[in-house]
Formats: structure tokens, sequence, C-alpha cells
């Protein structure tokens, strides 16, 4: 992920669940696989962690090894600089995951490749054409001096279009450009292949036309992870201040206490905060990833979900609907904010930043949905937060 002062390190109380490829690339290392309750109350395998290299996650989900990401049992203000760098990471892992997978899709579509297929039908390059180990990487290696060439003329227009442009601060501009450098370092090595193989005919240009486009698509939507990162964050505060407010009624029994005052005294918060994390009430954050790679022209999907553990569900689901299923009432975010603004909390912003990120997503080609869900299993009951965006 490209940012000036990224965390190298995240600590959180992390379950990972793996794809096939992840499951299977674990079992090859003898890492064990355990049985993890998840935020749904289902039961998945995966591994737990308490801290995760930024590097690593990366990695991880650049290769399509993970499919969810959840923490659970911490308190959004402790906890908030961790969760928005993981947050921001995962999405930023997945854009450049998906740039990979179309500017090759590109590249193998290309008027060039497809009429050197045609006139040499017993060496066709395509997605289906197998290397010996190791031999693209050797390859590509060997063409240090070709690849800074194609790399320079790739980027130069980028960089000095950013450059240029009066409306973004000097950190803007360097943060642009790290983002940019990430993302054509994620290209995949078949995609150099084709390029590298290519760069000294007349076509060349026109190939590289589309991937330079590609990438300005691409770093437009990588704002989709500070924008998602701050929705995320503002539900999680609305939603444990509401919880806030009901444990604290309960634990020191003032029908008329202003949860703002229980939230800014620590000697007030912490005991409440601790007797939630008891009951296991505490939100649960959970990052759904598609976890495969992308067919040209298709769109991942890609989930942020919280689940709340609602401690008064019963009066709840009175107020709202009456219903036999599973789901006891489902309502968009706004109607979302509506129910929680008459718990008589300052919601404001958060609409705000619906509102704001609705808006910022039509306008990056992005489809944004949310959604929550309130539903009961055991006698228990939950509530599901989703944005669901479709990148």
């Amino acid at each position: 992920m490209a940012t000036n002062e990224r965390k190298q390190i995240i600590s959180l109380p992390l379950k990972f669940v793996f794809t096939e490829d992840g499951a299977t690339a674990l079992f090859r290392q003898n890492v064990k696989i355990n049985r993890l309750k998840m935020g749904d109350q289902t039961e998945d395998y995966g591994v737990l962690m308490d801290k995760i290299t930024t590097d690593f996650l990366q990695r991880m989900v650049m290769m399509n090894y993970i499919s969810k990401i959840e923490v659970s049992g911490v308190e959004p203000v402790e906890s908030r600089t961790d969760i928005i760098e993981l947050s921001k990471l995962i999405v930023f892992s997945i854009l450049f995951r998906n740039f990979a997978d179309v500017s090759l899709g590109q590249l193998l579509a290309s008027e060039s490749l497809k009429q050197w297929n045609r006139l040499n039908p017993s060496m066709v390059i395509d997605e289906k054409t197998q290397f010996k180990e190791g031999m693209l990487e050797s390859f590509i290696e060997r063409q240090t001096e070709e690849m800074a060439n194609i790399q320079n003329e790739l980027l130069e227009p980028l960089f000095s279009n950013i450059e240029n442009d009066t409306s973004l601060e000097k950190d803007e501009k360097v943060h642009r450009r790290e983002i940019i450098q990430s993302m054509v370092s994620s290209i995949r090595p078949l995609a150099w292949f084709v390029i590298l193989k290519f760069c000294k005919t007349r076509d060349f240009f026109l190939m590289l036309r589309p991937l330079r486009q590609c990438l300005v698509e691409f770093l437009k939507k990588t704002n989709i992870a500070e924008y998602s990162s701050l929705m995320l964050m503002e539900l999680a505060s609305n939603i444990v201040n509401l919880n806030i407010q009901k444990e604290a009624i309960r634990l020191y029994g003032n029908q008329n206490l202003d949860v703002r005052h229980v939230i800014r005294d620590p000697q007030l918060r912490l005991p409440v905060i601790d007797s939630l994390r008891k009951k296991n009430n505490l939100l649960t954050f959970s990052w759904k990833l598609g976890g495969a790679s992308l067919a040209i022209g298709t769109r991942e999907k890609f989930q942020i979900v919280l689940y709340d553990q609602d401690i008064n569900f019963i009066a709840t689901k009175e107020t709202l609907a009456q219903t036999k299923s599973a789901d006891a009432r489902r309502f968009n975010l706004s109607e979302f904010y509506r129910k929680l603004n008459k718990s008589g909390n300052d919601l404001d912003l958060g609409m705000f930043y619906l509102s704001f990120l609705d808006e910022a997503c039509s306008n990056m080609g992005i489809k944004f949905e949310s959604m929550v869900n309130q539903t009961q299993f055991s006698g228990m009951g939950q509530t599901i937060t989703t944005l669901t965006f479709l990148l």
C-alpha cells in the first residue's frame, strides 16, 4: 500500500479465513488451521493472529489466499488507527490485484498478440500457456535496462499530469506517484513478458495506451480506501456509543444519563467497555474478499460488515417489525441512521459520510450498496451492517 507514513505492523486480534489456494499453500507449509467462530455466529476454518506485517498481508491478499478477515473484541476508539490502517490496506491490495488481472487481460487481448498467435499457432501466448518454473521471472530479470525504459515511457505522462495538477498539494502528488508505482509493481510476470516481447515493434505504443488508461482508472478508485474506512469508523463509533449508553444505564441505574458524558469520562466509560467486552457485546469488524482472479469485464464484490450483538435486541425488534423468519428487519443505511437517531445521538456526520461515499463511488465507477439486517437465533439478537462495493 502506498502511503507516506504507513504502519509496518497492525496489532489487532485477527481471524483469517482462506481460499482453497490459500489453505493449500498453508498445508504445504505445515501451518495448522483451526475452527473459528465468526461474527455471523457460524464456524469456519482459519488462523488467529494478534499482529501482522502490512507487507505480508498485502502479499496474501494479492495472491488470492484470503477470503475473509475479522477483528472482534476491540473498542473502536482505542483501536481506531489500526482498524483504519487494516481496512485501507485490504482495499488497496484488492485494487492492486484487480489492476494486475485487468491489465493482463488487456495485453492478452491486444491486436499485436492476437496477430502473433495467428501466425504462430504452435507458440500461442495466453493465460493457459505453460512456462517452466521461474522462466518468466528469469527472463524479466535479464531485461533490467529495457524494463526501466518501458516503465519510464509508461509512467512519465502520468507523473507529468500529476505534477501539473494545481489542485493537488505536494504530499498528495507524492502519494499518487507512490500508488501508481505500487500498481506497476503488481503487474503479472506474464504481462511483462508480453510487453517486453513487443517493445521493439511499431505497435508497442498502441499496447501501452490502454495500460496507461487502466492505471488512471484504478488510481481514481483507490480513493475508496480512505472513504470506506472513514465510513466504517463513523458507523462503528455510532453503534458503540449507543451500546455504551444502554450498558451505562444498566450499570449506573440512571435513565437520563448523557452518553456524551460517559464517553468523555474514563472513570465512567472504562467499566462500561469492560462489561460489554465480558459479554462479547463489542463489535466484530469483517472484510469479505472476492478471493479469485477476474475474467475480463467482470467486477469483484467486496464487503465490509459490522456485527453488533444487540443487548436490547428484543425491544428493538418489537419496535421495528414482527417476523418469524431469520431476518427480523432489513432496511438501508439511511433508515438505520434514522432509527439510531431516536436514541438522541448526533448522527449528522454519519449521514454526511454516507451521502459522500455514495456520490464518490458513483464518480469512481464503483457500485455501492448499504444494508442493515437484524437477525435472531438461539434467543440472541444481532444487527448486521453491510457495505457492498462492486469494484
